[in-house]
């Protein structure tokens, strides 16, 4: 497959399939695989299944977020942690730092599984002959131990689709022949941008407290839970602090390019006054970023470079965010 970006035709289905080529899939099994993630991760892990996922996040022990996934329970000795592919490597090395004092095997299986975005009106109707009854609300998920249809927004007609190379069902070819996939992942990530949701990649990992990526807001962090790395840190800011930098959506101005760690300005100031943590552009061209900054630098206006410039521009996120 070609590894230049495509671009997806509606078909009589009107659904577009991505691939999501960034990610990947550990694999956390054995007698203790659920109590051992648990004590590691920031989310609730015990009180997941029965079709729900949960958001999560590994931290270090200073408090700062080494890696976030989407964590399904397939079974009392099996889940699946969806993550960015360039952090796998760590977080595996992180993990069987503890392992050795659980019974848990740890696998990168992303290599077995085709994971995908879906989304169209016509999603559904491809998918439920071979899932049967599909996710309806945000962070549910349906189907088979190898075939997962997962909902992460409010759009139930916007899914991922998790299909292990061992399926014996006709989705994927019934889905391949309907819809060529498009390898450009940037029009599904501008959607979970919208939804405020961050993603850690290489260059941001280990830099900064889950609430100064809202982390707490977004479902990441459980605070009723015991203890796992970071995890004092991370609620003393809650109960006794408050965040002082805070995660933002905002437009970039046209042919302003930033990547991932980027730093952006106050005008004129040679101190970066916020960090781009991810940047994707939408099916109308519009490049947004996710910056994490402060309250009176997003005020007065956030540029690509000290020069100044057009200063990037807010966006409403779908939840309030307020600054220490």
């Amino acid at each position: 497959m070609s590894n230049n970006p495509t671009t997806s035709h509606p078909t009589e289905a009107d659904f577009a399939i991505t691939l999501l080529s960034s990610e990947t899939l550990l694999e956390v099994s054995g007698r203790d695989a659920v109590s051992f993630l648990h004590n590691q991760a920031s989310c609730d892990l015990k009180q997941r299944g029965n079709g729900a996922a949960c958001f999560g996040s590994f931290c270090n022990p200073q408090g700062r977020v080494l890696a976030d996934f989407t964590a399904l329970t397939l079974n009392d000795e099996k889940v699946l942690l969806r993550l960015r592919r360039d952090l796998a490597e760590a977080t595996l090395a992180n993990l069987a730092r503890f392992a050795m004092f659980s019974k848990v095997a740890l696998r990168d299986v992303g290599d077995e599984w085709h994971l995908l975005a879906i989304q169209g009106a016509g999603c559904s109707d491809v998918l439920q002959p071979s899932l049967g009854e599909l996710p309806n609300r945000p962070l549910a998920w349906a189907g088979q131990e190898t075939a997962l249809a997962l909902q992460l927004g409010q759009d139930s007609e916007a899914l991922e689709l998790w299909v292990h190379a061992a399926d014996e069902s006709a989705l994927l070819t019934t889905l391949m022949a309907q819809q060529s996939p498009q390898e450009n992942e940037d029009h599904w990530r501008a959607a979970t941008l919208r939804q405020g949701v961050a993603r850690l990649e290489a260059a941001t990992s280990a830099e900064f407290l889950p609430q100064q990526l809202n982390f707490d807001l977004t479902g990441h962090i459980n605070f009723r839970k015991g203890c796992y790395p970071g995890q004092e840190v991370i609620a003393r800011m809650h109960y006794k602090g408050k965040a002082k930098r805070r995660l933002l959506l905002m437009a970039l101005p046209k042919g302003m390019v930033l990547q991932s760690g980027a730093p952006v300005y106050q005008a004129e100031r040679a101190q970066a006054a916020g960090v781009v943590i991810n940047v994707a552009t939408d099916s109308t061209g519009e490049t947004i970023a996710l910056v994490t900054t402060t309250e009176a630098a997003a005020d007065e206006g956030l540029y690509g470079s000290v020069a100044g410039g057009t200063a990037l521009r807010v966006l409403p996120l779908p939840y309030a965010v307020t600054f220490g």
